[in-house]
């Protein structure tokens, strides 16, 4: 396993210890630094973390059940390869999961929250408009956070970014195709509008065509591999 800028976590109790050693795998699979096939060696990322084994491994397997993770033949654990029908399938699934948040925010939502949402759409906007897309993918997920979050359920907040770390080293891909970046600056700047305006079923019928769209962008030029070919 080629080297990481994986760096050493803080020694505390074994359970604390493992659930440290995962968040920091998690991450480095979520933002790309650990990239699909790469092989897992559990003394390797040990040595790099300052920890023994066995909080590796136990983390390794989390994230295996997470499907971050797989187990291949002769290789171990390697982080998991997404197909483009996985992506399709979890795109169709955020659909309707993200319409169903924005449709609770726009009920739920206080007046705090709804400034921070419009807050971060102004940073959205302000990313968008200097093309710098590392800095737009952070302020995206910092105002769908808002709105998850403003849905008031935990329990679907869960899945949702549970769905959308999965495909988080794909979604710069959309962007890429001419004109997605004003479009979908101005489908969030309808969602938000309509969350504020407290309009549940306006707010889930913007959010659930941005979803829709954002997969169309992602297959514009990628169609989908493996088995029978989905239709976008």
């Amino acid at each position: 396993m080629k080297d990481t800028s994986l760096t050493p976590v803080k020694l505390l109790p074994h359970p604390q210890t493992r659930d440290h050693v995962f968040q920091k795998l998690r991450r480095a699979i979520i933002t790309g630094e650990l990239k699909p096939g790469q092989r897992l060696v559990e003394r390797t990322l040990a040595e790099q973390l300052g920890v023994s084994r066995t909080p590796v491994r136990e983390a390794i397997r989390m994230l295996e059940l997470e499907g971050l993770i797989s187990h291949l033949p002769k290789l171990g654990a390697v982080v998991a390869r997404v197909s483009d029908a996985e992506v399709l399938e979890i795109y169709r699934i955020r659909s309707v999961l993200e319409g169903l948040a924005a449709h609770m925010a726009a009920e739920n939502i206080t007046p705090a929250d709804a400034d921070k949402m419009m807050q971060a759409l102004e940073r959205i906007e302000s990313a968008a408009q200097q093309r710098d897309l590392t800095r737009l993918e952070k302020e995206h997920r910092q105002f769908n956070d808002i709105i998850y979050r403003a849905a008031g359920s935990p329990r679907l907040y869960g899945m949702i970014t549970t769905l959308v770390d999965h495909i988080q080293r794909h979604v710069h891909v959309g962007y890429n195709q001419p004109k997605r970046i004003e479009e979908a600056t101005r489908e969030h700047r309808r969602l938000a509008e309509a969350i504020k305006a407290r309009n549940g079923p306006l707010a889930e019928q913007i959010a659930r065509e941005h979803i829709d769209n954002s997969r169309k962008a992602y297959f514009f030029k990628s169609p989908p591999t493996g088995g029978t070919k989905p239709t976008p």
